[in-house]
């Protein structure tokens, strides 16, 4: 079975990759093929975690490779307002050149010369229910379900159970909640 873990990025992907390296059933990592374009892009070895948050933006392909496959989708969820505000730290710290963000309000949303500092919250409230949006319509239709960061970790057990997770999985909790990629 292949799992891919689909978020808007800021919503504890690193965190949930790291963990998940801690089954002995499952690889797992954190985007493995991010930089890759065409069919290579989706060449994940069979019993992988895959955490990507930019899978979002390739739902149609990722469908076209596995929707013949025994795949497993998950949601993972942040705080909408709380995504939305880290974000807006990143766009305002950040030089690197892949940022989502930047991606997404300039390159989506068509503007090419700079967002207000006052508009810059509302882009990235945009593009959170967006990403949001766009994966809740993608995995309706197919195995599923929803993992959330900040509910202690309830959602996220019941992840483990759910793909019957095997190795130290006491560590793969205490990874959980150790926090990751946390903005500045």
């Amino acid at each position: 079975m292949n799992i891919f873990v689909l978020s808007t990025g800021r919503a504890g992907s690193k965190t949930f990759a790291w963990a998940c390296q801690q089954l002995t059933n499952f690889t797992a990592r954190h985007e493995l093929r991010a930089h890759q374009i065409g069919p290579i892009r989706f060449a994940f070895p069979d019993n992988h975690i895959e955490v990507d948050n930019r899978l979002s933006w390739h739902l149609g392909l990722l469908a076209r490779h596995y929707d013949d496959k025994d795949v497993f989708y998950v949601h993972l969820k942040r705080d909408a307002e709380k995504t939305a505000q880290s974000f807006l730290r990143r766009w305002s710290a950040s030089t690197f050149r892949a940022s989502i963000i930047h991606a997404f309000a300039h390159g989506v949303v068509m503007k090419g010369n700079d967002w207000e500092e006052s508009e810059r919250i509302e882009v990235c409230r945009y593009y959170v229910d967006t990403i949001n949006t766009n994966i809740e319509e993608f995995v309706k239709n197919r195995p599923h379900m929803t993992v959330h960061l900040e509910d202690g970790g309830v959602s996220f057990e019941a992840f483990l159970d759910r793909i019957q997770a095997q190795g130290d999985l006491e560590k793969c909790k205490t990874e959980w909640t150790i926090v990751r990629n946390a903005g500045r």
